[in-house]
């Protein structure tokens, strides 16, 4: 079992948490400041130049996110002739030999072709940093890793087992402990060229308990579908900790509990009030005991944008996240986990994707603005994060 030594990790969190990014962006010859959302009481700034290319650039308001991985303020840049070849080259008909979910394929066909051409360009001016294959199979030979999330997660598995060169296969479904209730999934697969096993589990959200306040009571199991809390079973615990590496992104399905689980005894406002506690008692439960034995590594991803009639990407503000299933409410439980994984000095490394992702407006297929387009580097940036920050770091 490979387990991860963080040394001084609270100090390093902290630091991280630390680093804003206040980013200038410009329209019709005008200056407009825009940045991230301001959390955990910490005021520093530290201003960078912000591009984005082509003219659908917009501004916003001052709105600091703490920032907590390697990559910083960047923008995205379309290349004609692109000098590297993509990652892999979509097509239905792989796509429909080895999906995980058949909507990703059905809802590729109203993207554009030409998503892959797409670059993300850092603070140096320089291209992020390409996922590896051959350094991947050489670090991870003979690993296990699990990716634990939503659908956003369920894609870049799929992207993934897509750049090893999978193209025709079948996932196995795993049989969870008997003895759990549980209506998530596990799907895995063994790259064969260098025996790594590669699976995803669904992961909605979950609550640790029954939760009053005066006449309110708030039951997470009423939600049913989407109710993931069998996760946090000691069987299904064990289970994680056979893994090497767990990936873990969780925001989208705790965003709408407060329409979900509106009633008389359960008011939206009161569940709205409530969910930011539910999700860090539950997150600390899942992250404190897996990151015990496995390295554990928690992922800012992107939440839902204003993605209908867009074709190039834009620049990121929180005042323009809609608020369409809760969308606009995702920065709480951002800083709300970060905020956990500082106060409880958790064994857990931060990737933070956010800023490119939120950035990719162009890069879904609408009317769907969560999810990614499958032939997009947009999806395909969570890989290049994870082979800079994680994979390329694994001993």
């Amino acid at each position: 079992m490979h387990n991860l030594l963080l040394v001084g990790a609270s100090v390093t969190i902290v630091c991280l948490l630390r680093e804003y990014a206040v980013s200038r962006a410009t329209k019709n010859g005008q200056q407009g400041t825009f940045g991230f959302y301001q959390s955990l009481s910490l005021h520093e700034e530290a201003k960078v130049d912000f591009v984005v290319t082509g003219d659908n650039t917009s501004g916003g308001s001052k709105n600091d996110i703490p920032k907590s991985g390697s990559i910083k303020v960047g923008h995205w840049k379309f290349n004609e002739n692109i000098s590297l070849p993509p990652p892999y080259t979509f097509s239905q008909s792989i796509c429909e030999a080895t999906f995980l979910d058949k909507d990703d394929c059905i809802k590729a066909k109203k993207c554009p072709n030409d998503l892959m051409n797409w670059a993300y360009i850092g603070e140096d001016n320089e291209p992020y940093p390409r996922f590896d294959v051959k350094g991947f199979r050489r670090k991870m030979e003979g690993k296990r890793i699990l990716f634990m999330g939503s659908s956003m997660v369920r894609q870049q598995v799929q992207a993934l087992v897509w750049t090893l060169g999978h193209e025709k296969f079948e996932w196995e479904k795993v049989r969870l402990p008997g003895e759990v209730n549980c209506t998530t999934s596990r799907m895995c697969l063994i790259d064969m060229e260098s025996n790594i096993t590669i699976c995803y589990q669904f992961l909605g959200s979950m609550a640790t308990k029954i939760y009053q306040e005066r006449n309110f009571t708030l039951d997470h199991s009423l939600r049913g579908y989407g109710d993931s809390s069998c996760v946090l079973h000691d069987q299904m615990i064990a289970e994680f900790n056979e893994f090497d590496l767990v990936f873990v992104q969780s925001v989208a399905w705790w965003l709408n509990l407060k329409r979900v689980l509106n009633s008389d005894t359960s008011p939206m406002e009161w569940v709205a009030k409530m969910t930011p506690i539910m999700y860090y008692d539950a997150m600390r439960d899942l992250l404190s005991k897996i990151s015990q034995e496995t390295q554990t590594v928690f992922v800012l991803g992107q939440t839902g944008v204003g993605c209908i009639n867009k074709t190039l990407p834009e620049s990121f503000a929180i005042r323009d996240v809609p608020s369409n299933y809760g969308w606009n409410d995702a920065s709480k439980l951002w800083d709300t986990s970060l905020k956990l994984i500082q106060e409880e000095r958790l064994n857990v490394q931060v990737v933070d994707a956010r800023e490119p992702l939120m950035q990719s407006v162009h890069a879904h297929p609408a009317p769907d603005c969560l999810h990614l387009c499958m032939n997009s580097a947009a999806v395909n940036i969570y890989l290049d994060m994870y082979w800079v920050e994680v994979f390329s770091q694994f001993d």
